[in-house]
């Protein structure tokens, strides 16, 4: 399925947008005090932002870019250090680890710059209830991400749920499977029971022992979690003779999850949400493939979305005529939006600090990734 425009169709979207001539020296710093270790490591969109930077920079046009990128070791409370360390050198956009714990005092400090907070795998509601005029997230919240997974395997016959919350990331590990279940009783179907896990999780019996006990075994168990945890969860779920569904959200979207699961019979009832389709031939996965032939070491959707980041920072400048923050964070939010790598226009004017996007699920057959469905849902929870 065909839904990103080349490469060299965004670029040539991005440039002809120009607002004006730029002086030698112009130029738009991002701050990305990025996961490269630790945890949330897989999910970092650092190689993806590098290789877009580069292509822009060796297109020549509008101005320079420079990537400023420091280990956070997935630690909150120091990505929030390193991001003060990129406002004083001038950065118009930072970036942190993508959970409110993280990103809330990233707004404020970014505010006394007029520098805007960009953070592209960012899904949960609270940066949006903040309401931040200088926030933008990369993907639509999560209630949207759940409300489509639940539409889907309603359609796909399930009519019994069990969810599995943790309170250890916020909204997206705990209130996501909530919304996913809003959703999947607004369609017709039941939710029967709720369980808890934390954050890696190796040994799932007890929540495969309480599954087990529920008479009938629900048709879904809906979990939003990373890797490695959910690679061994579909694992052991199948290992017990699970045969229901196995329902996610991006945490799923890693490279490594079928090499994790390892046996394709056992993916065949997984299916999540993304941000958009790779590993189906799709031109996110051509972008990607021409990134790790210049030498990025890219991973998945991730560094599509940091590409995007990239991208809409550079083309609003060149629409602004300006590498002045404000004016750059005016014309990221301007109606018409922005190039994007995965959606071919990617605007705020609509919804303010997140974007209009449809939400792919992603599903699997005979090991391989299968589009499900890539649209808005028709009911998402009232979330605001």
């Amino acid at each position: 399925m065909k839904r990103i425009p080349t490469i060299g169709m965004a670029l040539g979207a991005a440039l002809v947008l120009c607002g004006g001539a730029f002086a030698d020296d112009a130029e738009i710093k991002i701050g990305l005090a990025a996961s490269l270790t630790g945890p949330y490591a897989p999910y970092a969109e650092v190689e993806g932002a590098r290789c877009m930077a580069d292509k822009l920079n060796k297109a020549g046009e509008g101005p320079k870019i420079t990537l400023l990128v420091e280990d956070t070791r997935s630690e909150p409370q120091l990505s929030v250090s390193i991001a003060q360390k990129f406002l004083d050198q001038g950065a118009q956009v930072i970036t942190g680890i993508p959970f409110p714990d993280s990103l809330i005092p990233l707004s404020q400090l970014a505010a006394n710059y007029g520098a805007t907070v960009f953070s592209t795998p960012n899904t949960q509601v609270e940066m949006q209830v903040a309401g931040f005029d200088n926030f933008l997230a990369g993907a639509v919240p999560d209630p949207v991400n759940g409300a489509a997974t639940a539409e889907a395997v309603y359609k796909a016959g399930a009519r019994t749920a069990v969810i599995v919350t943790s309170a250890d990331a916020g909204s997206w590990s705990e209130m996501l499977p909530r919304w996913f279940g809003q959703a999947f009783e607004h369609h017709g179907g039941k939710v029967v029971g709720e369980l808890t896990h934390s954050l890696g999780t190796t040994d799932w019996s007890p929540q495969i022992a309480r599954l087990k006990a529920m008479d009938p075994v629900p048709d879904v168990f809906m979990i939003s979690s990373m890797l490695p945890d959910v690679g061994i969860l579909i694992r052991q779920l199948k290992a017990n003779g699970y045969d229901g569904w196995i329902v996610g959200t991006d945490g799923f979207d890693d490279p490594s999850l079928e090499g994790s699961v390892g046996d394709a019979a056992a993916l065949e009832k997984v299916i999540f949400a993304t941000h958009g389709p790779t590993g189906l031939d799709s031109e996110i996965d051509a972008f990607l493939a021409g990134c790790k032939a210049a030498g990025f070491k890219v991973q998945g959707i991730f560094d599509a979305l940091g590409a995007d980041m990239v991208l809409e920072t550079h083309a609003a400048a060149v629409k602004a005529g300006s590498v002045d923050p404000v004016e750059i964070r005016k014309a990221l939010r301007a109606e018409g939006g922005n190039p994007g790598i995965t959606a071919p226009v990617i605007s705020y004017a609509e919804n303010g600090g997140f974007p209009v996007k449809t939400v792919p699920v992603i599903g699997f057959k005979d090991g391989k990734r299968v589009l499900v469905s890539d649209s808005n849902p028709s009911f998402v929870p009232s979330w605001r």
